[in-house]
């Protein structure tokens, strides 16, 4: 388990990294009127963010390493509080000052996460039905595809960004699905790797969109509750997860702190001049 648990940081420091270069090239990009594939092109031309987008591969494969080992619900929170490393990062790099709330809700996160590190059991994820890899892929379609066409009226932050961690959990959900395929063979059979890699890359792209349509503080904890609360549901009632017998109001708490004290850090995610505003740019965990 505690291997598990090394993965899910590293991912997370990892994607607290790319958060960091993202801010210097994310703005740079004109903003779209929809969903545009085109614009993961224009994401790999700018180099800053390039970087950034890297980087989060590497956040992806040790998660879904992770997945392999833990439950959904410790791994997404692991990954929500890489806004705590963000904030750490941007103190040290941007020399940022910390108020009392920062560090409270930093304090939340690590107190979370330790919980669920008592609470979790390491194991495979339950047998499944044939189809939920075909179902997961029928939803991560739907969201697409009504992500694209709603996309117009999307004018601020929150919708997009609800939708890109929705996209990211159903990542993380089919990742968990894959937890017991052990032949290349069988990966690429699979309906699930191709909801990871479609729902991976619409959550890239909902996003960059959000960023472009307003505070990235709102885009944050958006992401944050969609790429967590849903996927942690979903691996308790269909996959298995469970908590050590007793152990479930523990769990509970841990994942509570965990995730809201990774949405009171989500205000260090976009670059500012201005002490309140200041910090890197960039999303949760993926």
């Amino acid at each position: 388990m505690a291997v598990g648990f090394a993965l899910a940081i590293a991912a997370a420091l990892c994607s607290a990294t790319a958060a960091i270069v993202q801010s210097i090239g994310a703005r740079r990009l004109a903003a779209t009127p929809h969903v545009d594939p085109r614009l993961l092109l224009r994401l790999v031309r700018n180099g800053p963010y390039a970087t950034g987008l890297v980087l989060d591969g590497a956040s992806s494969l040790l998660t879904f390493t992770a997945l392999r080992i833990l439950p959904i619900f410790a791994v997404q929170a692991v990954g929500a509080a890489n806004l705590g490393m963000v904030a750490l990062i941007a103190m040290c790099v941007l020399r940022l000052r910390l108020t009392a709330r920062d560090w409270g809700a930093i304090g939340g996160v690590i107190a979370g996460l330790v919980l669920l590190v008592l609470s979790a059991v390491a194991a495979p994820p339950n047998e499944v039905t044939g189809t939920a890899g075909w179902w997961l892929l029928a939803a991560v379609v739907v969201l697409a595809g009504g992500a694209y066409l709603g996309s117009p009226a999307m004018s601020g932050p929150a919708v997009p960004g609800l939708l890109a961690g929705l996209s990211f959990g159903s990542a993380a959900l089919g990742a968990r699905l894959l937890g017991r395929v052990e032949t290349v063979g069988a990966l690429v059979a699979s309906p699930a790797t191709y909801a990871v890699v479609l729902a991976g890359l619409t959550g890239v792209l909902l996003y960059a969109m959000a960023l472009q349509r307003g505070s990235v503080t709102v885009t944050s904890a958006s992401a944050i509750v969609g790429q967590t609360v849903a996927p942690a549901l979903t691996g308790w009632l269909l996959l298995g997860d469970r908590v050590r017998p007793g152990f479930t109001p523990v769990a509970v708490l841990g994942f509570l702190l965990a995730v809201s004290g990774a949405v009171a850090l989500a205000r260090h995610a976009q670059p500012h001049a201005g002490r309140d505003d200041c910090g890197p740019e960039g999303g949760p965990g993926r």
